[in-house]
């Protein structure tokens, strides 16, 4: 994802943090000094915010993890100023499965809020008595009987209990994409089938969504409103992406490999894939050593960095990434997507009955996207809302 750099990698998932994740303490420091904090004081609650975001890195291994279980690998884990989100290469195939990663992430918040609440009230009897006092404050905010004298470090600890509590119950409000969205979709998918389930969540999340930006707007919590929006927005991309899997699934790779396609050899010039790529007639290449042996693939990007260090005469072996998957004609074009989508394979070769019959890559597969977009918008979530508001209206 663009923006974003890589801060660390566990279980072989990178972590990644947007820079917009910069403004939140940019936003501690301007709060600070607008209150007259000292920088110990800014710098316990910076170390709240690094402790709170570790606590969202974890809810998302809940989820990656528990998609790994069932085979579903995770690209990568992005953290921004409004949370975090786990970029799952597909969806679990069964409700049952895509119940149990949904749930996993606010099961995560609700085990590190009660260890947590182990310490304080293991604890002297003082700390117990401030844990308790701190929560009936949050329960009761008009009320002076609860008084409390918590240290700085209870502050700190008793916040990040709480904070993981409202994650948790927050993330299964059930407003598609949101986790509680996600638990929604899979209970009704087995009865009504994932592309309805879906709609029928994105639904309910768009009108959470909506109200989540009205009292965000009303209130002044303009981050309130921000996940509304978000949540709007990203529940009508879901239904989108299930409706185009329900599509991908009913094709094969052979209803878009092309099986003409140019041969390079490893000793070949990088001047005879010039040709075809000006002309717009194929972009990315197969590489062959002498013996008809795939042995890479030659993508355009390396074409156009070479040729413009004035290296046409460069052998194409050189240059061939030896990165690759083959796939076969009669596989589905929804096991295709993720591997062109996501892994970023410029070009797959495909066989037949073990023979080498074509090629097919990005282009040939946005192509057909493309169209089956166009001939199927008939059933858009917002084709609901519109008729809602010309109903008002009428």
């Amino acid at each position: 994802m663009k923006g974003t750099i890589q801060i660390a990698k566990f279980f072989g998932i990178p972590v990644q943090v947007h820079w917009t994740f910069v403004l939140i303490f940019v936003y501690v420091f301007y709060e600070g000094m607008g209150n007259s904090l000292s920088w110990i004081e800014m710098g316990w609650i910076t170390i709240f915010v690094l402790a709170l975001f570790a606590c969202v890195v974890l809810h998302e291994f809940g989820h990656a993890l528990t998609a790994r279980r069932f085979g579903v690998d995770t690209r990568d884990i992005i953290l921004s100023p409004i949370g975090g989100v786990a970029r799952l290469d597909r969806l679990p195939e069964q409700p049952m499965h895509e119940f149990l990663v949904a749930i996993a992430g606010p099961m995560v918040n609700i085990v590190i809020g009660v260890v947590l609440s182990f310490i304080p009230l293991l604890s002297s009897e003082g700390s117990r008595h401030n844990f308790r006092s701190f929560f009936m404050q949050i329960i009761y905010p008009q009320s002076n009987f609860f008084v409390s004298d918590p240290s700085p470090f209870e502050y700190f600890l008793f916040g990040l209990v709480a904070l993981n509590i409202i994650l948790a119950v927050f993330n299964l409000l059930p407003a598609f994409p949101m986790d509680g969205g996600r638990v929604l979709r899979a209970l009704l998918s087995l009865r009504l089938g994932r592309l309805r389930a879906t709609q029928i969540a994105v639904y309910i999340g768009q009108l959470i969504a909506v109200l989540l930006v009205a009292y965000g707007l009303w209130n002044y919590h303009f981050i309130t409103a921000l996940i509304g929006l978000f949540v709007f927005v990203t529940a009508a991309n879901e239904y989108r992406m299930v409706k185009l899997d329900g599509v991908l699934e009913r094709h094969q790779v052979s209803d878009v490999l092309r099986p003409q396609f140019t041969k390079l050899y490893t000793e070949d010039p990088l001047s005879l894939a010039m040709g075809p790529l000006a002309q717009g007639i194929e972009h990315n290449f197969l590489v062959f050593d002498e013996w008809q042996n795939l042995v890479g693939i030659l993508p355009e990007e390396r074409i156009l960095e070479a040729a413009q260090k004035e290296q046409k005469e460069v052998r194409a072996g050189r240059l061939a990434s030896p990165r690759f998957e083959s796939i076969l004609a009669s596989d589905s074009l929804k096991s295709l997507f993720p591997k062109i989508q996501w892994k970023g394979y410029w070009i797959l070769p495909v066989y037949e009955k073990g023979k080498l019959v074509g090629v097919v890559d990005k282009s040939a597969l946005n192509n057909f996207i493309s169209l089956q977009v166009k001939l199927g918008n008939r059933n858009s979530p917002y084709r609901f809302w519109q008729g809602l508001f010309r109903r008002e209206r009428g």
